[in-house]
């Protein structure tokens, strides 16, 4: 230890210099990992479980086929931004977890449009909320999201997909609700994806509530079951 010290106090112009370079080179690690922190930062899809609901109704024998049933499912997706480049959502799709055990996953719905804007209605006041993609004449243009979501940004808004099947392809259904899994496709390739079990409503008037008209809706067949060719 006594050599050891010695050669620090002859040699102080050295160990300076050493300092110097172990402080730089810390400095150097840690802006590379804050680098690559910020470049590893992905988009990340999220479904909110609080407002996202999907009504379950039993239609009896279609064409033959026994025990049809249509779920309609509103979910409200959101999509948070914490990267420095502006993220554009081309799509979303619904994967619906089915009776049948392979493949458990159904091919991929599409969303419908809905009839009007959805709202939340407390007394007299009357609070529209934000959708994706599509327009209506309630309330400001705002509240119609068109798919750019800004760098360190957060948009969240509805969506309806409508499933119709029978037999084994029928939604699972599970003491919590039906589990589903949400993608959105952004323009540049890349596939965010979130898993979740959308409650079933007991109570239809509440998602009629939400958005009026939409089991008469949903009685046309061409809201059914849309899929990306």
């Amino acid at each position: 230890m006594k050599e050891i010290i010695a050669w620090i106090e002859s040699h102080g112009v050295t160990v300076d210099l050493l300092k110097w370079v172990i402080v730089g080179i810390l400095a150097w690690l840690l802006g590379a990992f804050r680098f690559l922190k910020t470049k590893l930062k992905r988009p990340t899809l999220e479904i909110e479980s609080l407002t996202s609901r999907c009504a379950w109704e039993e239609l009896g024998d279609i064409d033959g086929n026994p025990a049809n049933v249509r779920v309609t499912f509103l979910i409200q997706a959101g999509v948070n931004n914490p990267t420095a480049e502006l993220v554009v959502i081309r799509d979303f799709s619904l994967h619906i977890r089915r009776l049948k055990k392979w493949p458990i996953w159904h091919q991929a719905l599409n969303p419908t449009s809905l009839p009007c804007r959805v709202r939340h209605t407390v007394g007299d006041i009357t609070r529209y909320l934000k959708n994706w993609f599509s327009n209506f004449s309630e309330g400001p243009g705002s509240l119609t999201l068109d798919g750019r979501i800004e760098s360190m940004d957060f948009q969240s808004g509805f969506l309806v997909f409508v499933s119709a099947s029978w037999g084994n392809m029928r939604p699972r259904l599970i003491e919590k609700g039906v589990p589903i899994k949400l993608k959105a496709r952004l323009t540049t390739g890349e596939t965010l994806y979130v898993k979740s079990i959308i409650p079933v409503l007991e109570d239809h008037s509440v998602m009629e509530g939400l958005v009026p008209g939409i089991f008469g809706h949903v009685e046309n067949s061409s809201t059914w079951n849309i899929i990306r060719e």
